[in-house]
């Protein structure tokens, strides 16, 4: 089975956890770009309010989801929302009949909202896993077991 792991990050975590899933699945990765200015503190701000009023935007990727039989999608948590360039990205891609599975980072526990969502905009898909990681697991080094496990179950 072929398969793309396909994250967003404007820190650095997610791609962390992005290419550790990657890695242990055997998987071909993408970084989803978003062409709008995110970094500083203004900009988190607005990418935060962006989040939360559910807009797109912009956004630019190497792969085609079409061409892999599974395609594991990984976000930040921003107010509770996933982030505009994974929003984006699920409402461009037709994934009808793909296994999909989902992967979010967040300061705390508020991923059933952005799982639920993102299953939502794919509803022709067969979803066969989620994870969630916390900044903190990522930064200790102690989400390796998390993602171990994801990877396990994604491959029955």
């Amino acid at each position: 089975m072929k398969s793309l792991v396909v994250y967003y990050s404007r820190t650095g975590t997610t791609k962390t956890v992005g290419k550790a899933i990657a890695k242990k699945l055997k998987a071909d990765s993408d970084e989803i770009i978003d062409l709008k200015k995110r970094l500083g503190p203004i900009n988190w701000l607005i990418a935060g309010w962006d989040a939360t009023r559910r807009r797109l935007t912009k956004i630019k990727t190497q792969k085609k989801p079409e061409r892999y039989d599974m395609i594991i999608i990984g976000t930040p948590i921003w107010g509770k929302n996933m982030a505009p360039a994974v929003r984006t990205y699920l409402t461009n891609h037709k994934l009808d009949g793909k296994k999909v599975g989902f992967f979010c980072t967040s300061g705390g526990d508020n991923v059933k909202k952005a799982f639920a969502e993102m299953k939502g905009l794919v509803p022709k898909s067969a979803i066969v896993g989620k994870l969630g990681i916390r900044m903190r697991e990522v930064k200790s080094d102690s989400y390796e077991e998390k993602v171990k496990s994801f990877v396990k179950n994604l491959k029955k």
